[in-house]
């Protein structure tokens, strides 16, 4: 009985990916086309950040104002 050359399976393996690229790839500039979503809009005008003191992981207070200038990503989550 004669073994099967994985060869053709790998090919096949990157024929796939390739047709699955190719039929991606519109859907993306397609929705970079539509206009945003009724009633979604940015804001006109910007705020600034309220003033604010939080302990950070280590007990050290963390005050809005050392946050000055920087880029800043807020996360909050709860456990429920």
């Amino acid at each position: 009985m004669r073994r099967q050359d994985p060869l053709p399976l790998r090919r096949l393996g990157w024929l796939l990916c390739v047709v699955l690229s190719v039929l991606s790839a519109p859907r993306g500039l397609v929705a970079e086309s539509l206009p945003p979503p009724a009633g979604l809009t940015a804001p006109t005008t910007l705020t600034a950040m309220p003033a604010f003191e939080l302990p950070n992981a280590q007990g050290d207070t963390v005050r809005s104002t050392d946050l000055q200038g920087k880029v800043v990503l807020v996360r909050f989550w709860a456990t429920w």
